[in-house]
């Protein structure tokens, strides 16, 4: 299925979808917030994700199928994401989201413009890429841990997001056999598993990571219960 993308057009298209599933994925997360309880949200994020499942089968024969899966399981990272910061009463600010967000998607957005330029270096790009995401993770647990800030931990879920998407840059660009909307839909469960993974640990070991909500900040205040 459209295997006749070359490799710019490909890198193309994981660009667009990758920073398609951080817009989706702030704007749900902030909706999440507002109409679930608790951890309701990672619940309902994992019944859209199977909901997910059958539609990315159906990619093999309708491309519908593989773009359907991609937006359902951008929807539901947002909503599993809600139950960290619901359990921890945060109040989200789509300004402190897409500031969290701006990292992540700099990388992405880097990673086409080289492929757009060294297209014979790709495999060096991926790697130089894949480092410097590393090391803003690593950079944004620091600041989330001594600051408890929205915009660090947030920017700690959007760079996971933007790891598995330079996977997809570094095996769809490498293999023209391959079908880029059937990787853009993997990465999009693979981007939904690593942070059900993190959520659900955070929230099954609470007593450990209280440190993670310690601070203040316009991005890290809690909201008051009446």
């Amino acid at each position: 299925m459209l295997n006749f993308l070359n490799t710019k057009a490909k890198a193309f298209v994981v660009f667009v979808f990758s920073l398609s599933f951080m817009g989706i994925f702030v704007l749900s997360s902030l909706f999440a917030t507002q109409i679930c309880q608790n951890w309701y949200g990672l619940a309902i994020g994992i019944v859209m994700m199977i909901i997910a499942i059958p539609f990315h089968c159906k990619g093999k024969k309708v491309l519908w199928g593989y773009l359907a899966s991609f937006l359902i399981n951008s929807i539901a990272s947002g909503f599993v994401v809600s139950a960290y910061y619901l359990k921890n009463e945060r109040v989200l600010d789509i300004c402190n989201l897409l500031i969290g967000a701006i990292p992540a998607a700099a990388i992405v957005f880097l990673v086409y413009l080289m492929l757009q330029s060294f297209n014979k270096t790709k495999k060096v790009t991926i790697t130089v890429a894949a480092i410097i995401n590393s090391v803003l993770t690593i950079t944004a647990i620091v600041f989330w841990i001594m600051h408890g800030n929205v915009v660090f931990s947030f920017g700690f879920f959007c760079s996971l997001i933007s790891f598995f998407y330079l996977c997809v840059f570094g095996i769809t660009i490498n293999h023209d056999e391959r079908s880029v909307f059937r990787d853009i839909s993997f990465g999009s469960f693979g981007s939904f598993i690593i942070i059900s993974v993190v959520v659900i640990f955070i929230l099954s070991e609470g007593e450990i990571l209280d440190g993670l909500d310690v601070g203040s900040g316009d991005g890290g205040k809690k909201s008051k219960k009446k």
